[in-house]
C-alpha cells in the first residue's frame, strides 16, 4: 500500500481503521487483565475458604490429641510410678506398626549462672599442667565448651562434659560442670506431633502433617 498515492480521504479513513485497531488492542488487553483478576479473585476466595476449614480442623484435632495423650499419661504414670520429661511422649501400637509421638520442642536456655561454671572449667584448664595427657584433657573440655551460632552452649555437650569430667576425677572440673548442668533453663518454643507407621513389608514411613511435607 502506497500511502502517497492516496487521497486525503483514504488517508484519513485509514487512520480512523487504525486507530480503531489501536483502541480494540488496548480494550482487549484491558479486558483480559480484567478477567485475570478476577481469575485470581477467585481462586484466592475458593482456595483459602477451604484451608481455612482444613487448619481450624487440623487446630481441634491437634487440641483433641493432646486431650488424649493427657489421660495416657497420667495412666502411664500411675501405673509405672514415672514422670514424664514433659517435653516429649511416644505411644506405640502393640504390633509396633504405628507410633505417635507430640510434645513441646525446645531450645537449649541458660540462666546467668552458666557463666560462673564456664569461668570455673576455663580456670580448671589453665591449672593443668602442660603434658600430653592434660594437654588432650584441655582441648576436648574447650571443645564441649564452644557455642553454636546463636552464641549459646549446646545442652548434649554439655552432657558429654560432665561425663568427661566425672571420668576424670577432678573435683573442680566435677563442681564447674554441676554449676552448668544446674543452668539449664530449656525454652519451649511450640507443640509438635508427629506420627509414623510401617508397611505390609515392614518399612517405616512418616505420615505428613504439614502441607511442606507432602510430596
Amino acid at each position: 500500500m502506497d500511502i502517497t498515492k492516496m487521497t486525503a480521504a483514504e488517508r484519513a479513513e485509514l487512520k480512523a481503521q487504525l486507530e480503531a485497531e489501536e483502541r480494540a488492542e488496548k480494550q482487549k488487553r484491558e479486558d483480559d487483565v480484567t478477567a485475570y483478576k478476577s481469575a485470581v479473585d477467585e481462586f484466592c476466595r475458593l482456595k483459602f475458604s477451604r484451608l481455612k476449614a482444613m487448619s481450624e480442623e487440623m487446630r481441634r484435632l491437634k487440641d483433641v490429641v493432646f486431650a488424649d495423650a493427657e489421660t495416657l499419661i497420667q495412666l502411664k504414670e500411675e501405673l509405672f510410678k514415672t514422670k514424664s520429661d514433659r517435653h516429649s511422649d511416644q505411644f506405640t501400637t502393640s504390633d509396633g506398626r504405628i507410633t505417635l509421638a507430640l510434645g513441646n520442642r525446645t531450645n537449649d536456655g541458660w540462666d546467668d549462672t552458666v557463666e560462673v561454671g564456664v569461668a570455673k572449667v576455663k580456670e580448671f584448664v589453665k591449672s593443668l599442667a602442660r603434658d600430653a595427657d592434660s594437654a588432650a584433657l584441655a582441648e576436648m573440655v574447650m571443645n564441649l565448651l564452644s557455642k553454636d551460632r546463636k552464641g549459646n552452649l549446646k545442652a548434649s555437650r554439655v552432657l558429654q562434659l560432665r561425663e568427661i569430667a566425672r571420668k576424670s576425677g577432678y573435683s573442680e572440673l566435677i563442681e564447674a560442670t554441676d554449676i552448668i548442668q544446674g543452668a539449664y533453663r530449656p525454652e519451649e518454643t511450640c507443640q509438635f506431633i508427629s506420627a509414623s507407621y510401617k508397611d505390609d513389608k515392614g518399612v517405616k514411613h512418616t505420615l505428613p502433617l504439614s502441607m511442606a511435607a507432602m510430596d
